[in-house]
């Protein structure tokens, strides 16, 4: 049962999450690595708590989220043209500095200058 409600500033990783399931289930740690890693306990508790999710319901409907080109103009007129000759199907293959302009604009706002290199 997952804890509700609180803060876990402990670090984990994956060797965490071998460890937790390899304490679970009495499964005897095979490396040094295991046997040093934290186990994430801290994050569960003894009793469940069965009350459900309250889910978030999105401000923006998924089939409105961008607007026609034709009311854009600047910044966004070139975000959106740019973004639409993207090929996303290679992660790889969108040129990155052009793909981190869009981010940062969307991120910050089209009226705060890009940062430059130092």
């Amino acid at each position: 049962m997952v804890r509700r409600n609180a803060v876990d500033s402990n670090n984990y990783n994956h060797t965490s999450m071998i460890r937790t399931i390899q304490e679970i289930y009495h499964i005897p740690a095979r490396t040094r690595f295991l046997k040093t890693a934290r186990t994430m306990t801290s994050i569960f508790t003894a009793q469940a708590d069965l009350t459900p999710f309250a889910h978030l319901v999105p401000k923006v409907a998924l089939d409105e989220m961008n607007a026609p080109l034709r009311s854009l103009n600047g910044r966004r007129l070139w975000a959106a043209r740019q973004s639409m000759a993207m090929n996303f199907a290679d992660p790889d293959d969108a040129p990155r500095d052009t793909l981190n302009r869009i981010l940062w604009w969307d991120a910050k706002g089209y009226e705060t200058p890009y940062p430059g290199t130092r």
